[in-house]
């Protein structure tokens, strides 16, 4: 009698569950969509930032001055102040501010570079600490380029 009560649940357990469409329990998919600073390009074959669902993850940015054309000075603190800039324009382009990152990866050429850096960080992002995470030692080839940073933002849609 335990046995065909226990039978008995299990099927109609499985009746249950063939009669559920697997849409109904599979999210739609958000568009991803591409933003661009206008006017400005990157350097290799991706994105500046992607939208996809309620987050931006912008692609890493680096001490390049698109109105000069060239690298910031190769010091740790103006290369920091530039990435910063070019942070806030990507996020500006998406209708975002610096408020919005939830998480950032800092790389850095020469671990040296990680108080200064730091200092700065702290004064860039004030009130609001996204997570981070930080990487040294990375060489991108180009001995001008001290700091690379990437962050993925919250931008919930009304």
């Amino acid at each position: 009698m335990k046995n065909i009560f226990i039978l008995g649940l299990l099927t109609s357990a499985l009746t249950a569950c063939a009669n559920v469409q697997y849409t109904d329990m599979v999210p739609t998919a958000a568009p991803l969509e591409t933003i661009t600073v206008p006017g400005a390009r990157t350097l290799g074959p991706y994105s500046q930032a992607v939208r996809a669902g309620d987050y931006v993850f912008l692609s890493g940015v680096v001490a390049f001055d698109a109105k000069t054309g060239r690298f910031a000075k190769a010091e740790i603190e103006p290369q920091t102040r530039q990435v910063f800039a070019n942070l806030r324009e990507v996020l500006a382009a998406a209708g975002l501010g610096l408020e919005d990152v939830v998480k950032t990866t800092v790389f850095l050429k020469n671990p040296k570079d990680f108080g200064p850096m730091n200092t700065l960080y702290a004064e860039l992002f004030k009130g609001h600490k996204p997570a981070r995470s930080t990487v040294p030692g990375v060489d991108w080839g180009n001995p001008g380029v001290l700091i690379e940073i990437e962050a993925v933002a919250y931008a919930p849609r009304p």
